[in-house]
């Protein structure tokens, strides 16, 4: 089962605390969380806000399906 989209941070450089998020999911819940096992959309943002607009998005997209 796939979990609902959620936004993940990534730090690019953390002594200079430099972020990006990006909206993912993970693909198989009952399997182990790691890179393989998660889809992203879009592209990585500095906004939080960006990715979280793409997380909700996708989210109700698929609860109209």
């Amino acid at each position: 089962m796939k979990s609902k989209w959620f936004v993940a941070s990534i730090p690019i450089d953390p002594v200079n605390r430099i972020m990006r998020y990006q909206a993912q999911r993970i693909k198989d819940t009952s399997a182990v969380d790691h890179s393989g096992n998660r889809e992203y959309a879009g592209t990585l943002y500095r906004d939080k806000a960006d990715a979280q607009a793409v997380a909700d998005e996708m989210n109700a997209k698929e609860a109209a399906e």
